[in-house]
This record gives C-alpha cells, sequence and structure tokens, in this order.
C-alpha cells in the first residue's frame, strides 16, 4: 500500500509540475505575441515634428506606409484656416483611402477632433472643406504607445490637410501616426509640417 502511495504521489508530482511548465510556456509565448504586435506598429523610421525647422517631405515606405510623432497645439475651431496648426499635408491626384492608426496624448484635456479637411484656395482667400473628424476623448501619459486606435479617411484629389481642432480651447496634444496607403501611386505628396507653422 505503501509502494502504491508513493507512486501515486510521484505521479501527481509530475502531473502538477508539467501543468505548471506549460502555462508558463503560454504565458511567455502570448508575451512574445504582443510584443511582436508592437514592435509591428514601429518597425521603420518614425519622422518627428519637434526635429523639424522646415516642411519636410516623407517618403512613403515600400509597404506603403509613413509613421510619424507630432507634438504641436491644438487651436480653437474659430481660428482662420491659414492659422490652424496644420501637422500633416497629403496631396493626392486622385481620391484614395488611406489607414491611420494612432495613439495620443491630450495632456488629460478632453474636447479636441482629429480632422482631415480639404484645402481650398480661389485666389483670394483659403478655406477648408470638412471631409471627416474624430472627437478624441481625453487621455494620458500612461495611454501613450499602449492603447492603439484605427480609422480610414477618405482623401480627396489635391491638398488634404490633418489638424486637431481645440473647440473652444487651445492645448498641447502629442501623437504617433502611421498612415497607410492602399494606392500609394495616386498620392503627390506627403509633407510633414513643424509644430506651430
Amino acid at each position: 500500500m505503501r509502494k502504491f502511495i508513493k507512486q501515486l504521489t510521484i505521479l501527481m508530482t509530475v502531473v502538477v509540475l508539467t501543468f505548471v511548465f506549460t502555462g508558463c510556456q503560454n504565458a511567455s509565448s502570448s508575451t512574445d505575441e504582443s510584443k511582436q504586435t508592437e514592435s509591428t506598429v514601429s518597425d521603420e523610421n518614425i519622422y518627428n515634428q519637434k526635429e523639424l525647422q522646415e516642411p519636410k517631405e516623407l517618403e512613403i515606405s515600400k509597404k506603403g506606409t509613413v509613421e510619424m510623432e507630432i507634438e504641436s497645439m491644438a487651436e480653437p475651431s474659430n481660428t482662420p484656416p491659414e492659422d490652424k496648426s496644420i501637422f500633416l499635408i497629403v496631396t493626392s491626384k486622385e481620391d484614395t483611402d488611406i489607414s491611420l492608426q494612432y495613439t495620443y496624448d491630450t495632456y488629460g484635456k478632453e474636447g479636441a477632433l482629429f480632422c482631415c479637411d480639404l484645402k481650398e484656395n480661389n485666389g483670394t482667400e483659403t478655406t477648408f472643406k470638412p471631409l471627416s473628424s474624430l472627437y478624441l476623448s481625453e487621455t494620458y501619459e500612461e495611454h501613450y504607445k499602449e492603447t492603439w486606435l484605427t480609422r480610414g479617411v477618405s482623401l480627396k484629389k489635391g491638398e488634404n490637410v490633418f489638424y486637431l481642432n481645440g473647440k473652444d480651447q487651445t492645448f498641447p496634444y502629442r501623437m504617433i501616426l502611421n498612415a497607410t496607403f492602399f494606392e500609394p501611386e495616386k498620392i503627390e505628396s506627403v509633407v510633414l509640417y513643424p509644430a506651430g507653422k
């Protein structure tokens, strides 16, 4: 009987250890997968707006993507179009669709709109024709680079401008933006602007 109990104890110990090690292996493999997913977001050069003194034309990668980090001010909605804090202008030869993946920090402020407008100039005045806008809820530093969102945007032929609208206030924000161009041959240029230009 003692021999049987001893064998049973050894068998139970082996089974428990097998489950423990298998659980550790699965946990570490899921961690590796999340690291791989995170690294695919930043697998190319990130253009940094803070480093710019002049507008810079960005190169679309072979995968059809451009990634940039923006730190600027959101301007109130009553700011004239020519004074808005535009951070990106995509000039398109034809109408096309793109995908945007982004993470952002509004430093705890609420009320920002992430906007894309078509810039129109009739020679005497500049106007913006709204193409899309998305409300950005307030976020904090701990969400930056941890929470990623995705949205599609339909660009029109011409200058498509991207900026943050602060509604009735001015406040700082930062954002990492990865743009995927499904038809890069339709894009004439992608220009990142320095903060406040």
